[in-house]
């Protein structure tokens, strides 16, 4: 029979934390595979966001993003746990829900200023930060064919960077650049805060404490900057509130049965999503140098994927 250590998805933080849970480290490859879906999840919620920072203000674009959140996140918690989650649980989640809202005030106004892909790109040292944060704050050793497959992916960022420069693409927004590095670093910091709480809390817990609390948070700001909704806005929030709990929720799974180093690469497949919407969404056109880029990036993900050691056998 499954042990209680085994059930952090559907199990309450109370019956996590009762166990004893620990962080897992998997040798098989689906906490890689479950990040890399999570991270297209997310994709889909970037896209959707670059349409709504770019119509209403920040505040209430956050707000509007992490209330339809805490909607899905609720009514997924209500179908699949048992219990409420414990007062320690919402003073962790409480501490970390300020990381997730600052990591989503620094993208949401990247993306308004910058080029989707060109945003995206700039996030991508979010991989080297978390396998950086992973050894100051959870102690794990940074494999070294994890910190290959990093330096391989950021490599293709910085080919994407030099094309741009090359083609005479438009100047740096500095704001936006900045902006981009930031959430970088809170993302990162984020990720890493997630895997730590999961020796504590369910992944559902997580997921639903980290939505209620950023939506909190965020509403008396993004009730005064409120502007009237379309109703097609509506929907691409609703379903923003869709992607973005799935995602968190594959992020989270994934989170707690391996190292933030190995997982963080993943990331990296995040560009190739942005480069197809930019195309089709909002007329980016990807140039050779992006797509070489794309190319180094994509080889350091399977790089990392298929270098993953095979659990023995019991």
């Amino acid at each position: 029979m499954e042990s209680a250590r085994h059930r952090t998805f559907a199990g309450p933080s109370g019956e996590a934390a009762a166990a004893g849970v620990a962080m897992r480290n998997e040798a098989s490859l689906r906490p890689i595979l479950m990040s890399g879906l999570g991270v297209t999840f997310l994709a889909f919620l970037d896209t959707g966001m670059k349409v709504i920072s770019t119509t209403y203000p920040l505040m209430q674009a956050i707000t509007m993003r992490y209330g339809a959140g805490a909607v899905t996140a609720m009514v997924i918690y209500l179908l699949f746990a048992k219990g409420w989650p414990s007062p320690a649980a919402f003073r962790r989640n409480a501490v970390r829900a300020v990381v997730v809202l600052a990591t989503a005030a620094c993208f949401f106004t990247a993306i308004s200023r910058l080029p989707l892909v060109e945003a995206i790109t700039l996030t991508f040292l979010a991989p080297l930060l978390m396998a950086v944060l992973g050894r100051i704050i959870l102690k794990e050793a940074i494999a070294v064919r994890a910190l290959v497959a990093i330096l391989v992916g950021f490599a293709g960022v910085l080919v994407i960077a030099r094309g741009q420069e090359a083609g005479g693409a438009h100047a740096f927004d500095v704001i936006g650049l900045m902006a981009a590095l930031g959430c970088a670093f809170f993302y990162a910091l984020s990720m890493v805060l997630m895997r730590q709480q999961s020796s504590q809390d369910s992944t559902l817990t997580i997921v639903l404490l980290s939505n209620c609390f950023a939506f909190l948070f965020v509403l008396p700001a993004g009730a005064w900057q409120w502007q009237p909704v379309k109703l097609e806005h509506w929907l691409i929030t609703a379903t923003v509130g869709l992607f973005g709990t799935f995602g968190h929720l594959c992020l989270a799974w994934a989170y707690a049965r391996g190292h933030a180093a190995r997982l963080g690469i993943m990331e990296y497949t995040a560009f190739v999503w942005a480069m197809i919407f930019g195309y089709y969404l909002f007329a980016e056109v990807p140039t050779n140098w992006t797509l070489a880029g794309a190319a180094l990036i994509m080889a350091a993900c399977l790089f990392a994927t298929f270098s993953v050691p095979r659990a023995r056998a019991a």
